[in-house]
C-alpha cells in the first residue's frame, strides 16, 4: 500500500516559517518580511482572516470593544492590524456578509511583500527537531497534492489551535484554571478542561419581495429544544447587522464543554443544525416583523473558534494582570476587551451568555508571553499566547491578536539580526520598544523619541480649544457627558442652553485618574444654574485638580432643557451618555458611558494652544493625558519642520483616523486625503504628491540627507481641521 509519505519532499528554507494564515499569522509575516526577512506564512484554508475570513465571517475587535463602550476611548490597535482595517474598508465598505473585497484585501497585504511567500490550502502536520529547536515542518498542500519541509532558524505558531507547538512539545495549557492556581477570583471553583466554544455565522438579505423557507430536514426544530425559552433573554438577543438585517448571532455558541479540537466536526454540525432550525423560526413564527422578504444567503461552512490551547511562555499573563494593569517591562502590544468568559455549555446553558468583566481601558502585555518556554526558537501568538482562560477572554480578541503578531514578528527580526533565540532578545527590549513604536504599534503610556537637533515647528494657524455652537439642540432626556482636556489652568467653559420655561440645570464635575482613559471616577463639584426660559449662556469654572488631564461635566437628565449641539466632534473632547450606578465585583464603575456623535458645543476661555505643531514630535501618536494631535485650519494649511542637516532614510506621517470604534462603518472625515510633501535641502526641493490616502501612517524612503521637511494639506474626506499626529524622521 503507497500514501502520501512516498511523494517526493520539496525542501524549503526561509528564515522565519509562520504557521496560520488569520490576523495573528499575517502580522506577524508582515512585520519579519518588511524588516527584510525572508518568510513562509502557511495556511491550511483556501484564503487568508482566520476568524475574521469570508469563510468564518467574524469582525476584527479588539479594545475599543462594542464601538462605543470602552474606556479608553480612542483604543483601536494600531500598526498593521490598521492598515488591514483601512484597506478591507477600501475594497468592502462595510458589510456584515464578509465576501471577494475582505479577501481582496488579506491577499493584498501579503502578495505586495516580496519577503513573504504564501502557501495556502497547505496544512502543516510533522516536525522534527534537534534538541530544545523546531528543525523542519512538514506540509501537505491538499489541491496540488505536494509535501513540503519547511526549514528555519525561527518559527511562529498561529494557527489558533497549535498543533504544530504541540508536535514540537511545546507546554501548553487547556480548559479553565482553578481559582487557587493563580489567585484569580474570576476562576473557576475547580480545575477542569471546558473552554469557550465556537459559533457559526450566518447572514440574510432584505430582498423585497416574499421569500418563502423550508426548514431542511436535517436541521432542529428550535421550539422543542432546551434553550428555547431562554432565547431573548441573559444576552441571547436577536439583534440585526448595520443596514437592519440579521446577521449571525455570538451567542450560537457550543463545544466548550467537549474538545474544541478533535470534536470540531461534530461540534460545527450541531451549530449547523441550530442556525437553519433558527433562521426557521425568524422566518416563520410569526414574530419577526417584515421577515418575509429576507433570504438566507450564506451559512458559512465553519465555526469560529474561540479557545483551544494555550501555550506556556516566560511569563502567564493572568485576570490581576489585566485588572490592576501590571507594569511590564516588556510591553510589547495593547489590549483592551473585557474578560469575557463565556458559559460553560454554550447555547445549552441555563446561565447568561458570558460573563462579561470590565476591563478598565487599554493595557500592555508582555514580549514574555510571546515565545514557548521550553521549544526555544517558537514563536506564540494571537489566541495561543501564555496566559489564563480568564485573561485569555480579554486577549483572544482579533485586534489584540494581530497586535501580538506584529510584536512576534519584529521580534524575530531583532532575534536574527542579534543572534538569539526568543528569550534572548530580552537582552534587547528597548531596542524591541522602539521598532514597534517606529512600526506604528501601539504601547499604552510609552512614547516614542525623535533624534532630530535644532528642531523648529511651524504651520498655518491650528486650532482652538473650542467646538462653537451650530443650529441643533442636544435635548437632556438622559444625563449626558463631555470631557474636556484640562492639564493646563485657564478661566471658564461657556456652554450654550435653552430651556422651555423657567428652571434650574444642575451640572457635576467629574475627575478621573487614568492618563489613557475618558472615565469619570469622582464628584469634584456640584453646580446649579438658574434658568430663565430660552437661549442663554453658562459659565462653568475650571480650575480643579486632576490627575487624567481632562474634566468631566455632566449635565442631568431635566425635561424642557438641551444644549446646543457642535458640528463634529473636537478630537481629546469626546462626548458621551451616562448613567449612575452602584459599583459591583465585576464592574467598580459609578458612571458608565457610552460615547455618542451629538457633540456639545462649548468655549474654552483663555485656553492655551494645545493643537499646536509641536504635538507631532510629542511621540504618542495618539490621545493620552493630552490629546497630542495638530489641528491645522484649511486655510495656508501646511506644516513645516526645519533641522540641522541629516541623513534621512526614512518619513512616516501619522494622520489621524479616529480611533474610537474597533470596527470601521465609514471613513474618518478627520483623514488626510490628499496632499504634498516638500523635502529639502537649502533651496533644493524635491515635491511628492499623495492623493487618495486611505491610512494612518504614510511612509516616504528618502536615503540623503535634508534640512526641511514641509507638508501641504488640500484635502480631508470632510472634517474642518485637518489633523496630524506625528511626523517621524529617521
Amino acid at each position: 500500500m503507497k500514501d502520501f509519505r512516498e511523494i517526493e519532499i520539496e525542501q524549503k528554507n526561509y528564515e522565519f516559517v509562520v504557521i496560520g494564515g488569520g490576523v495573528s499569522g499575517i502580522s506577524t509575516a508582515i512585520a519579519a518580511a518588511r524588516r527584510g526577512v525572508k518568510t513562509a506564512l502557511i495556511t491550511n484554508r483556501p484564503v487568508l482572516g482566520g476568524n475574521a475570513s469570508s469563510e468564518i465571517g467574524i469582525n476584527i475587535n479588539g479594545a475599543c470593544y462594542n464601538a462605543l463602550y470602552s474606556p479608553t476611548v480612542y483604543a483601536r490597535e494600531t500598526g498593521v492590524v490598521e492598515e488591514l482595517k483601512q484597506l478591507i474598508f477600501d475594497y468592502e465598505g462595510y458589510e456584515d456578509c464578509k465576501g471577494a473585497g475582505l479577501d481582496s484585501a488579506l491577499f493584498e497585504l501579503i502578495y505586495r511583500e516580496k519577503n513573504i511567500d504564501l502557501y495556502l490550502n497547505t496544512h502543516a502536520f510533522a516536525v522534527e527537531k534537534e534538541g530544545e529547536r523546531i528543525a523542519s515542518v512538514r506540509c501537505m498542500q491538499l489541491n496540488s497534492e505536494r509535501v513540503y519541509e519547511f526549514f528555519a532558524p525561527l518559527f511562529a505558531e498561529a494557527s489558533g489551535d497549535g498543533l504544530i507547538g504541540a508536535l514540537a512539545g511545546a507546554d501548553f495549557m487547556r480548559g479553565s484554571e482553578s481559582r487557587e492556581e493563580y489567585g484569580e477570583s474570576l476562576g473557576a471553583k475547580e480545575k477542569s478542561t471546558v473552554t469557550s466554544g465556537s459559533t457559526v455565522m450566518f447572514h440574510s438579505v432584505d430582498t423585497g419581495k416574499p421569500q418563502p423557507y423550508k426548514r431542511p430536514d436535517f436541521a432542529y426544530d428550535v421550539t422543542k429544544l432546551p434553550f428555547f425559552e431562554g432565547l431573548g433573554g441573559k444576552h441571547r438577543t436577536f439583534y440585526k447587522g448595520k443596514d437592519g438585517l440579521f446577521h449571525g448571532f455570538w451567542w450560537v455558541e457550543f463545544g466548550g464543554h467537549l474538545d474544541t479540537i478533535k470534536d470540531d466536526e461534530a461540534i460545527t454540525l450541531e451549530l449547523r443544525k441550530i442556525v437553519y432550525g433558527l433562521w426557521d423560526y425568524i422566518k416563520n413564527s410569526g414574530k419577526f416583523e417584515g421577515a418575509e422578504t429576507w433570504k438566507l444567503v450564506k451559512v458559512c461552512p465553519i465555526a469560529g473558534k474561540r479557545e483551544s490551547r494555550r501555550f506556556y511562555g516566560d511569563v502567564v499573563v493572568t485576570q490581576n494582570d489585566i485588572a490592576n494593569k501590571t507594569a511590564f517591562f516588556d510591553a510589547a502590544y495593547v489590549g483592551g476587551w473585557p474578560m469575557d468568559v463565556h458559559a460553560d455549555n454554550g447555547i445549552y446553558d441555563s446561565d447568561v451568555a458570558t460573563n462579561w468583566h470590565f476591563v478598565d481601558g487599554m493595557y500592555n502585555l508582555p514580549y514574555r508571553s510571546l515565545y514557548s518556554r521550553n521549544v526555544k526558537n517558537l514563536f506564540i501568538v494571537g489566541r495561543l499566547t501564555s496566559c489564563t482562560r480568564v485573561a485569555n477572554g480579554s486577549t483572544r480578541v482579533m485586534s489584540t491578536c494581530a497586535a501580538s503578531g506584529q510584536a512576534a514578528g519584529t521580534a524575530a527580526a531583532l532575534c536574527l539580526k542579534h543572534g538569539v533565540l526568543p528569550a534572548g532578545l530580552l537582552a534587547y527590549i528597548e531596542e524591541l520598544k522602539a521598532e514597534l513604536l517606529k512600526d506604528d504599534q501601539t504601547l499604552m503610556g510609552v512614547a516614542e523619541n525623535y533624534a532630530l537637533n535644532g528642531v523648529k515647528v511651524s504651520s498655518g494657524k491650528t486650532a482652538k480649544l473650542s467646538n462653537p455652537p451650530v443650529n441643533a439642540y442636544l435635548p437632556l432626556m438622559k444625563d449626558r457627558i463631555i470631557a474636556i482636556p484640562c492639564f493646563f489652568k485657564t478661566g471658564r467653559v461657556k456652554i450654550f442652553v435653552r430651556s422651555q420655561q423657567p428652571t434650574e440645570l444642575s451640572v457635576l464635575v467629574l475627575g478621573g485618574a487614568r492618563k489613557e482613559n475618558y472615565q469619570p471616577e469622582r464628584v469634584l463639584d456640584s453646580l446649579r444654574f438658574p434658568l430663565a426660559g430660552g437661549e442663554e449662556e453658562i459659565s462653568l469654572p475650571f480650575d480643579y485638580p486632576t490627575e487624567d488631564g481632562k474634566l468631566y461635566y455632566l449635565f442631568e437628565k431635566t425635561d424642557g432643557i438641551s444644549l446646543r449641539a457642535a458640528k463634529e466632534e473636537l478630537t481629546g473632547a469626546p462626548c458621551f451618555t451616562s448613567w449612575r450606578r452602584e459599583p459591583t465585583e465585576n464592574d467598580p464603575r459609578r458612571f458608565v458611558q457610552t460615547r455618542t456623535r451629538e457633540n456639545i458645543a462649548f468655549i474654552c476661555e483663555n485656553a492655551p494652544e494645545i493643537y499646536g505643531a509641536e504635538n507631532v514630535l510629542g511621540g504618542y501618536n495618539r490621545p493620552y493625558f493630552a490629546p497630542n494631535v495638530c489641528l491645522i485650519e484649511k486655510a495656508n494649511a501646511f506644516l513645516e519642520l526645519s533641522f540641522d542637516r541629516k541623513h534621512v532614510e526614512e518619513i512616516k506621517l501619522v494622520f489621524n483616523t479616529d480611533l474610537a470604534e474597533d470596527i470601521i462603518y465609514e471613513r474618518s472625515k478627520k483623514l488626510v486625503k490628499d496632499y504634498d510633501i516638500e523635502l529639502y535641502l537649502g533651496d533644493v526641493c524635491e515635491r511628492r504628491s499623495v492623493t487618495g490616502n486611505i491610512h494612518r501612517m504614510n511612509k516616504f524612503t528618502v536615503g540623503r540627507e535634508l534640512d526641511r521637511v514641509r507638508i501641504v494639506f488640500k484635502e480631508n474626506y470632510g472634517s474642518e481641521f485637518f489633523e496630524i499626529f506625528g511626523v517621524k524622521i529617521y
